[in-house]
């Protein structure tokens, strides 16, 4: 084997090997993975076991989490949503203005009283 040969032959190897991780860094860029700070969707309101939907017109609408529950109270409002409410389930809420709303449910799995709260703008 000649000396050229041997070399191109290195340099073909680590030079795809090279192209390999960036186009891989390259993707992972592309995504997110680097970004710093933030989540990537805000929202409003923010509440920790309800997914927020849409707010506008008096009427708010959530999803609700993961497991089965039983709306006791809110703050402001009327849920128009029939007990118990499944995992994934639309929440509508009316009658509510913006600032602060609380919602108190009961997980049926466990029996056990919850509250959770956010603020509308």
């Amino acid at each position: 084997m000649k000396k050229g040969q041997a070399a191109m032959e290195y340099l073909m190897t680590y030079g795809w090997a090279i192209l390999i991780v960036i186009a891989v860094v390259a993707a992972l860029y592309m995504m997110g993975v680097f970004r710093i700070g933030g989540t990537t969707v805000p929202c409003s309101p923010c509440f920790s076991y309800f997914a927020f939907v849409d707010y506008g017109d008096g009427t708010l609408i959530l999803t609700n989490g993961p497991r089965t529950i039983n709306i006791t109270s809110v703050s402001q409002g009327t849920v128009n949503t029939p007990n118990p409410i499944s995992p994934g389930a639309k929440i509508n809420i009316t009658g509510v203005s913006a600032g602060d709303i609380t919602i108190t449910y009961i997980d049926t799995s466990s029996g056990i009283q919850h509250t959770d709260s956010a603020t509308l703008h």
